[in-house]
């Protein structure tokens, strides 16, 4: 069961890492000092429902239906390509830095709505927890689930948590334009990585 906790993690991991808009925003309250903690649990609880739905419920209809979850996988790969390209040429252009400088702080009301916002409105973070992790521990058994959403939640609370208050101890690093090309370029590097692994899942 272990294996299958670590599966969940990287997986989680994996797709978590690439540099979103629900991750900028959370670099930049971090630099602003904004309510950093209440940002952090806010994201956190957010994936924990979201990744509970796609283990325990969307991803029930995908084990069903093993062609429709195959041409999801795709997409799944199709979009994390996509993801690596536009990584690649942020490295060029520079523009998650932009982003960065410009965090203001906010009352804390606002802060969470904003960050509500951020991260249900945004496609990007359904894809990952709902569709991806949901279409592949829809393969799994009930106990397994249980173990591979654990893995899923974990690598979630320390991502965000780490990211959160690592860029006010890094603040330097994280508004260091050759810092973040070298950040788009591994993230590029990664995200073909996960979309190879993605690929031969769904070949299984």
């Amino acid at each position: 069961m272990f294996e299958i906790f670590l599966n969940g993690m990287i997986l989680s991991f994996g797709l978590i890492i690439a540099i979103g808009a629900q991750n900028i925003f959370v670099l930049s309250q971090g630099l602003a000092k904004n309510h950093i903690f209440a940002v952090c649990l806010t994201c956190f609880v957010c994936d924990c429902l979201l990744m509970a739905c796609g283990v325990f419920g969307v991803g029930e209809i995908f084990g069903k239906n093993k062609d429709f979850a195959f041409w999801i996988g795709i997409g799944g790969v199709l979009f994390l390509l996509f993801y690596a390209l536009s990584a690649f040429i942020s490295v060029f252009r520079g523009s998650r830095i932009a982003k960065i400088k410009n965090a203001k702080s906010k009352t804390l009301k606002k802060t969470i709505f904003q960050t509500l916002a951020i991260t249900l409105l945004n496609p990007h973070v359904y894809l990952d927890t709902v569709v991806i992790i949901g279409s592949i521990g829809a393969v799994l058994s009930v106990s397994e689930k249980t173990y591979f959403w654990f893995g899923n939640i974990t690598a979630s609370f320390i991502w965000f948590f780490a990211l959160g208050y690592a860029s006010t101890l890094l603040s330097r690093f994280f508004t260091n334009p050759k810092a973040w090309k070298i950040i788009d370029f591994l993230i590029g590097i990664f995200m073909l990585y996960m979309a190879w692994v993605l690929y031969k899942f769904i070949q299984i």
